[in-house]
């Protein structure tokens, strides 16, 4: 599936401009929707239904077209990424815990089937190809992608010269144009190789094209055209589309930086949305190659008072990989969260235009663009590292005031101003804080008679605080220059992981033993952290007199349960066994 301020006249975004061609529309209909968590919205066209996960509660909900519950799949703990058959008799989505697939009937909207996939395999998003399901998965440090035939319920793991390269679960897509071939992307494009096309009409992968880009840049959605000739890829860097008989660039899309969910409409319509949780998000609607939108649509404003009891703004916005065309048909259906409750907005004409309305003397627009820059993107700092922005208004604007706001990572945490004041003689506002979380920090200039309204991003990436301590030795001593706790054989060791934490957070525990002069691993696990932040493991089984063993917890960033933190590593911990 897809990994989804408007101005009457231009939008600023990122320092890019994204002019449009009408007025921005708004939602036709709203709904709530009683989940506490979003992973993947899917639209059956045949039964009229949305379907929505929410790997928070283990769900998967389905809705009507105006947001109306009329069925409910429980017991799905960790469920995300969601696929329709070709038919929609069937839905599909992983369970990452799990390892397994599993098929809902979307009639009787029931679990139709569960397929085992291998205790090593972690599955992510599924992909629908003839009578088998494409996946992305993770299997210890490394993420591969594979196959399930749905016939027999074999497994096959592509074992090519490629596989184990990609940094996470990569994302499988394939379109009927495109008979016997799948493009895999990584959603981190932190690799030379994010995107790849392989034949598999033989039932096996064997690679075709690959592309080498270096971009560091978080790509939350990709989606391809209906013709399959283009692969349209959105990032927090940027959004382009890629041409699928040769990976080369075929569109770049000026400004749509922060761009968090694309899906294409059967006629060809591109819906594009970019995150500005601070005012509320807008999806752009693009035609073929074109980079000028014909519609902007607005989600609605934040509220202006602050959430009760809480003293904070309210954090909205839609969420990654959160639009999706009716199958089709001409509604557009986007999930946001709106006053920390999520919501389903349907769009019911997106590519209309309003009737102009009839002005008197226009009013002159605003039409240079300021310059403004803000520093520390791309750093990656310590769990509670007090990091000081700084952002510089050059341009000889008359207003000087320049906001900066900063947006940590998750529901749970608003968007919140920083600071707010007229820059120095040098154009420079400074603010610090404190960093817990992956965040997304902005500064805003809000325009003045001559110069447009700006907005500059910079994303700060925060490892998660992990440590690791054992339990239950009855000393410690040293061999050579390590120090080793050690147990009597018979005694079972205890570990304890402390962790920052995060709803749903899992730990990744992974020990390993000396033999023939190298370490080797002996076992790896899955850990839940709880909301103290701690997770307990225990070394069972039988214990070789003498061996040396070293344990080690990591948190790692879209395999750990979630995204909020950078990837980070406790310090090992040897042991060993006595009588």
């Amino acid at each position: 599936m897809r990994t989804s301020r408007a101005a009457l006249a231009a939008l600023v975004l990122a320092g890019s401009s994204v002019f449009v061609s009408a007025a921005p529309a708004l939602a036709d209909t709203q709904a709530s929707l009683p989940v506490t968590g979003f992973g993947d919205i899917a639209v059956d066209g045949v039964h009229d239904r949305i379907f929505i996960s929410d790997p928070v509660e283990g769900k998967i909900i389905a809705t009507d077209y105006r947001g109306t519950v009329v069925g409910e799949v429980p017991g799905l703990t960790g469920v995300n990424g969601l696929a329709l058959s070709a038919d929609s008799s069937r839905l599909y989505t992983s369970l990452w815990m799990s390892h397994a697939i599993v098929a809902v009937d979307t009639s009787t909207i029931t679990q139709a089937a569960r397929y085992p996939l291998g205790d090593e395999v972690y599955p992510g998003k599924v992909t629908p190809v003839g009578g088998k399901l494409w996946f992305g998965y993770m299997s210890g440090d490394d993420g591969n992608f594979g196959s399930l035939d749905l016939g027999d319920g074999s497994v096959y793991l592509y074992a090519g010269a490629e596989a184990h390269q990609y940094s996470g679960d990569p994302t499988v897509y394939a379109s009927a144009a495109l008979p016997g071939k799948i493009v895999v992307a990584e959603g981190w494009t932190k690799t030379d190789d994010d995107v790849k096309v392989f034949d598999v009409s033989s039932g096996t992968a064997s690679l075709e094209l690959h592309a080498a880009r270096l971009t560091y840049w978080e790509v939350p959605g990709s989606a391809l055209t209906p013709d399959g000739s283009r692969l349209v890829r959105v990032s927090t860097g940027g959004s382009w589309q890629y041409r699928t008989g040769d990976l080369s660039t075929a569109v770049t899309y000026p400004g749509l930086t922060r761009a968090n969910a694309v899906d294409v409409a059967a006629d060809g319509r591109i819906a594009i949305s970019v995150a500005n949780k601070a005012t509320g998000d807008d999806i752009y609607v693009f035609q073929g190659d074109e980079t000028v939108a014909s519609q902007t649509i607005r989600t609605p404003e934040p509220p202006s008072a602050d959430v009760p009891g809480l003293g904070e703004p309210s954090k909205d916005g839609i969420q990654e990989r959160g639009i999706a065309w009716e199958p089709g048909g001409s509604r557009l259906f986007a999930v946001g969260m709106y006053n920390r409750a999520y919501r389903l907005w349907v769009y019911n004409e997106p590519a209309s235009t309003p009737d102009p309305t009839p002005t008197p003397t226009p009013t002159p627009v605003p039409s240079l663009t300021p310059d403004l820059t803000l520093n520390r993107n791309g750093w990656v700092v310590g769990n509670g590292t007090t990091v000081t922005f700084t952002a510089k208004l050059g341009s000889p604007a008359a207003n000087r005031v320049v906001e900066i706001w900063a947006d940590p990572s998750g529901a749970d945490q608003p968007n919140r101003l920083l600071k707010k004041a007229t820059v120095d003689s040098a154009g420079l506002l400074s603010t610090s804080f404190r960093l817990t979380r992956n965040t997304n920090v902005t500064a805003k200039f809000a325009g003045d008679d001559k110069y447009v309204a700006r907005s500059v991003s910079s994303v700060v990436w925060t490892k998660a605080a992990v440590s690791t301590a054992v339990s239950k030795h009855y000393t410690t001593g040293k061999i050579g220059a390590t120090k080793y706790a050690y147990f009597h054989q018979k005694t079972t060791p205890q570990f304890t992981t402390t962790m920052t934490a995060y709803p749903g957070r899992k730990q990744k525990l992974t020990v390993q033993y000396y033999s023939k002069g190298a370490w080797r691993n002996w076992s790896t696990s899955f850990v839940t952290v709880n909301t103290s932040g701690k997770s307990y493991a225990k070394f069972t089984g039988a214990h070789p007199l003498n061996g040396r063993f070293r344990v080690l917890a990591a948190y790692l960033k879209g395999t750990s349960g979630d995204s909020a933190n950078y990837t980070n590593y406790s310090p090992w911990q040897y042991f060993t066994f006595k009588k």
